[in-house]
């Protein structure tokens, strides 16, 4: 077999844990007489017969690298969530200043990456934010709801479809749940008006009273209500209270 031809292991019985692994015939020969030099990558070489080996079509061999790729970065995100993981720190204050405020401005929490810091949207930020998401393959997944000092809150969980491109979540974290993505807080309060106890939106992701159900920031959530509706959302029941 020549230099570089791609192979798949079979056969094997002292070391059967390599059966079905696909390689490339190693440019050095094999120390041992009779036996091919595979390499499966990550500077291992095995030694093996020729007859323990069968020729795999190219797209095959790229099927296998393409695999290898994306588990060594799913456990690479991992470690990286493990390791953030240790650097996060609940912040009760922040907490506090979101509960306490009534501004309309301060309807929804979140954490700005770039900038590293926590910040708030109003209903028509919240609702121009999420429809960002979406369109970059960012969607809701699941509803959790809080409580703080009495008042009713949401946690809205938002993953990108390929898992490796969410981290550990600092809202969430805050919130006292372990999630993978983006999450943002909400007040259970009308988008429009802001009386407190509004129901929930038939997408769980937003509340509006009855009064406003004509208003323009209703109207408006519509697109992204059928979004969020379109998706797979799991909504949890047990209420956690964070304070």
């Amino acid at each position: 077999m020549t230099a570089g031809t791609a192979v798949r292991i079979v056969g094997l019985r002292s070391a059967a844990h390599h059966n079905g692994k696909i390689g490339r015939v190693s440019e050095k020969a094999a120390e041992q007489e009779g036996r091919v030099g595979v390499d499966l990558g990550k500077g291992k070489i095995l030694a093996v017969r020729s007859d323990n080996l069968e020729v795999v079509s190219a797209r095959e061999a790229e099927e296998e690298a393409e695999k290898a790729t994306a588990g060594a970065v799913a456990e690479a995100t991992a470690a990286a969530m493990v390791e953030q993981q240790k650097t996060l720190k609940r912040d009760n204050s922040l907490l506090h200043e979101f509960d306490g405020s009534s501004d309309p401005n301060v309807l929804a929490l979140y954490y700005h990456c770039r900038d590293r810091e926590f910040d708030c949207f109003n209903a028509t930020e919240y609702n121009t934010q999420m429809l960002a998401y979406y369109a970059a393959a960012v969607a809701v997944v699941a509803v959790v709801p809080r409580q703080m000092k009495g008042n009713d809150y949401l946690l809205v969980c938002l993953q990108h479809k390929s898992m490796e491109k969410n981290t550990l979540c600092q809202v969430a974290f805050q919130c006292m749940r372990h999630f993978a993505g983006i999450s943002m807080l909400i007040k259970v309060r009308c988008f429009a008006c802001g009386k407190p106890g509004a129901p929930r939106c038939s997408c769980q992701c937003a509340c509006f009273c009855s009064d406003c159900e004509k208003s323009e920031i209703r109207v408006a959530h519509t697109k992204l209500c059928g979004l969020i509706r379109d998706s797979s959302v799991t909504t949890e029941e047990e209420t956690v209270a964070m304070l």
